[in-house]
């Protein structure tokens, strides 16, 4: 699905056209551009909550706000990869499965 300023800001009733302005402006959410302006989709309006979240309710200071959604964005990042490698291992032969969670277990356990 895709949003218009002013249906992200009705989405979002805490949120005003300023604050998403500003945010697209510092690059915190990167819409589609569309004829009309921004377009965002649902990933967007998700990661905007988000800094609803860390500016309004966790009062983080704007200059903080890059460091956490870059550190944010590297975790859900490594989540992907981790589901990658864990689907790929799910689709190999037992005995590998159980050479790699071995292998695994014996790692962790240093």
């Amino acid at each position: 699905m895709s949003y218009d300023e002013t249906a992200v800001v009705a989405r979002i009733r805490r949120l005003t056209v300023r604050e998403l302005r500003l945010w697209v402006s510092e690059g915190w959410v990167q819409p589609a551009s569309g004829e009309r302006g921004p377009v965002f989709d649902d990933v967007d309006v998700a990661r905007v909550r988000l800094l609803c979240d860390l500016r309004k309710d966790m009062s983080i200071p704007a200059d903080a706000v890059p460091v956490v959604l870059t550190l944010l964005d590297r975790l859900h990042e490594t989540r992907r990869e981790l589901h990658c490698l864990a689907t790929a291992v799910d689709t190999q032969p037992d005995e590998v499965r159980r050479a790699v969670l071995q292998a695994h277990e014996m790692a962790r356990t240093g």
